[in-house]
């Protein structure tokens, strides 16, 4: 019997307890793979490569502009923030992530954001 469908995730987040608590919430949720974790924006598209994730999780902190846009990542865009401003999650609709999450609500809204979909064709 297979396995059901997993979403694989790279996690890109300044070290720190924010990291470490998004890291374990995503290993220990069922159906949701950890590919990686990274702390460094220019690390992003090589990680992107190595792990062909379906999902990056990034810190708002580590976009710098909005010349970037999720799209040409080739996978979905999930922004999560400590900041609970309007602001930022416009921000992150507007450089093509599908979410902007506060840290703080990660664990009620990560997992239903992360479920399984079909595969996206790169």
């Amino acid at each position: 019997m297979a396995d059901p469908p997993s979403t694989k995730v790279l996690l890109a987040d300044k070290p720190g307890f924010g990291r470490t608590a998004l890291a374990g919430l995503l290993k220990d949720t069922p159906g949701i793979t950890l590919v990686g974790k990274l702390g460094k924006r220019d690390l992003i598209k090589p990680a992107i490569e190595e792990t062909r994730p379906d999902v990056l999780v990034i810190d708002d902190r580590l976009l710098r502009d909005d010349r970037w846009t999720g799209g040409d990542l080739g996978v979905r865009l999930i922004v999560v923030g400590v900041d609970d401003d309007p602001g930022f999650a416009t921000r992150a609709r507007h450089i093509g992530a599908e979410e902007w999450v506060p840290k703080d609500q990660a664990d009620a809204i990560l997992p239903l954001l992360l479920m399984p979909r079909e595969p996206v064709s790169r």
